[in-house]
């Protein structure tokens, strides 16, 4: 299937992030972007989809959005998005490319930093490959409004060392007693390494929102019981059969259905809960 997204001469792409990385300075602001850790206990929540289309949602109403994706090994925004990565934070992370060499642009001006997918093993991040990620994207933290990174699942080594790149953890759970545990068991490692940390917990998949105020409330009467802290609650997500279809045409929920009910939800998380003023600019890859 031919990408919409895709570049369809690599010369042309190839122009383009030159262009990007020699005139990065004209398009710094006097703000640092906002960076979320788009993160989740367990897989299967639809921690990506979350993201790509929070992603593209900010994107289309003129925000400078970067969507990291942090999932090494496993990478999917790139195929939610349909676009064509000729290199990835792996190279960026073990220093066979610049950062700049990595990023690609994705639906409505959205700039992605991609992972590899099927490569059959996970990249291992050694303090090292961290420390060197971090300095690359210091270069990108006036260039953007925000950044998501979404990381992978889990509370392995590789998963937190993004996580701690934020200044806000976005936790993605779902209703089912897993999820719930394993969200907790996230929430829990955040606040025992950094608990000066904010994490929002998002609950995809309900039925409607008072289900999801209900399974929060739980949530944070657990956390404010045993760990003495407080979460905020983000919003929720209803369950949406468009969201299948989405994945399986390779084509955002945004573009697809942007009047379904998940984008509904996705774009009030968007517009109330996170607080973000949205302004009328262009992407950096339009400027």
């Amino acid at each position: 299937m031919l990408c919409p997204y895709s570049f369809h001469d690599f010369n042309i792409y190839t122009a383009r992030v030159n262009y990007m990385a020699q005139n990065i300075n004209s398009n710094l602001s006097s703000s640092k972007a906002k960076v979320f850790a788009v993160t989740s206990g367990k897989g299967g929540v639809g921690k990506t989809s979350i993201s790509v289309n929070l992603s593209i949602v900010l994107a289309k109403a003129g925000m400078r959005v970067l969507l990291i994706d942090a999932d090494m090994g496993l990478a999917n925004v790139d195929l939610m998005t349909g676009v064509f990565a000729s290199h990835s934070i792996e190279e960026v992370l073990n220093g066979s490319a610049s950062i700049f060499d990595a990023l690609i642009e994705g639906p409505e001006g959205l700039t992605i930093l991609p992972a590899s997918s099927g490569i059959g093993r996970i990249f291992e991040i050694g303090k090292g490959n961290a420390a060197l990620f971090k300095k690359e994207l210091l270069q990108l933290e006036h260039a953007f409004d925000i950044i998501f990174i979404d990381t992978g699942a889990g509370i392995s080594a590789n998963v937190v060392d993004f996580v701690f790149m934020a200044e806000e953890v976005l936790v993605i759970m779902t209703p089912e007693p897993t999820a719930f545990a394993d969200a907790y068991a996230m929430v829990k490692l955040v606040f025992t390494q950094k608990p000066e940390m904010k994490i929002g917990i998002v609950v995809n998949i309900v039925r409607n929102e008072s289900d999801a105020e209900r399974i929060f409330t739980k949530f944070n009467e657990i956390v404010e019981r045993f760990l003495e802290k407080s979460v905020q609650f983000r919003g929720s997500i209803a369950f949406d059969e468009a969201v299948s279809e989405a994945v399986m045409r390779q084509i955002p929920l945004a573009l697809l259905a942007s009047t379904s009910p998940s984008m509904q939800s996705i774009r009030k998380i968007a517009r109330n809960i996170l607080g973000i003023k949205i302004a009328n600019k262009k992407s950096l890859f339009n400027r």
